[in-house]
């Protein structure tokens, strides 16, 4: 259940990045494109968590 709802979160937060991202190119804002990229960054992570990097 928990990987169920770390990847929604994951999907949550990569959906409201790649809005605020079109917000920022379109209307502009120092503010949105911060935000966008903090919710990649949490994407990311959450990610990570779910699918580990392989190891060498």
């Amino acid at each position: 259940m928990n990987r169920i709802k770390l990847a929604l979160f994951a999907l949550h937060n990569y959906s409201a990045g790649a809005i605020d991202r079109a917000g920022a190119d379109w209307i502009g804002g120092d503010h949105r494109r911060a935000r966008a990229e903090a919710r990649r960054r949490l994407c990311e992570e959450a990610m990570d968590v779910l699918v580990p990097p392989p190891r060498p």
